[in-house]
């Protein structure tokens, strides 16, 4: 015999429903199954767990399972798309442009600070840096030749 999620899977496959329709459609199936079966005063016996998967795997409860699946997903993919849209209106594309040139003027004035700041420092390690040029080697045409 196919086990529960076969017969919700091959259910979902007949009637073209994505496997995140299925799996949520399963996962309601379960809910519904461990909530009828699970901590009953007396214990179910085996008969009455039997009728109970049964009736919730019959053709009404599955489309009821993808139906509310569906349902679920829908909701929460326009929960998602609301809250991204509400982003994209607040960060448009001007407002990037906005920032990113303030930040390069920022930047700018920073580093204008800094060179104004460390001007004697820089000037001093310039002036070192031309002092401590190693000697020019001349060229010549003529080969040297050894003193004898």
């Amino acid at each position: 015999m196919a086990t529960p999620f076969e017969i919700i899977a091959d259910h979902c496959v007949r009637n073209n429903k994505s496997d995140c329709v299925r799996d949520l459609a399963f996962s309601i199936y379960r809910q519904q199954f461990e909530s009828l079966t699970l901590g009953k005063t007396p214990p179910l016996d085996a008969a009455a767990v039997q009728a109970t998967e049964q009736t919730l795997l019959a053709p009404g409860s599955l489309i009821a399972h993808t139906r509310s699946a569906e349902e679920i997903l829908r909701k929460q993919f326009e929960g998602e798309a609301s809250q991204l849209q509400s982003k994209m209106k607040r960060e448009s594309f001007w407002y990037a442009v906005g920032t990113g040139i303030v930040g390069n003027i920022i930047y700018s004035l920073l580093l204008i600070v800094l060179f104004a700041v460390a001007k004697d420092q820089l000037s001093s390690w310039l002036s070192s840096l031309v002092q401590d040029k190693p000697p020019a080697i001349e060229k010549s045409s003529e080969p040297k030749r050894p003193a004898s």
